[in-house]
């Protein structure tokens, strides 16, 4: 018998680039709002108001 290959489904996984993760977290800390695109790129870094 036989298996079929099975397919790849489109489904993206959630993996988190650790350095990207630091980054924002450290910039978050410090004041600034991070705006990511939906492919995960940081676009905008915003200094918040204290």
């Amino acid at each position: 018998m036989k298996r079929e290959p099975q397919k790849q489904t489109e489904d993206k996984t959630n993996v988190v680039n650790l350095a990207i993760y630091r980054a924002k977290k450290a910039l978050e800390r410090d004041g600034f709002e991070v705006v990511e695109n939906p492919d995960g790129k940081i676009t905008l870094v915003i200094r918040l108001a204290k």
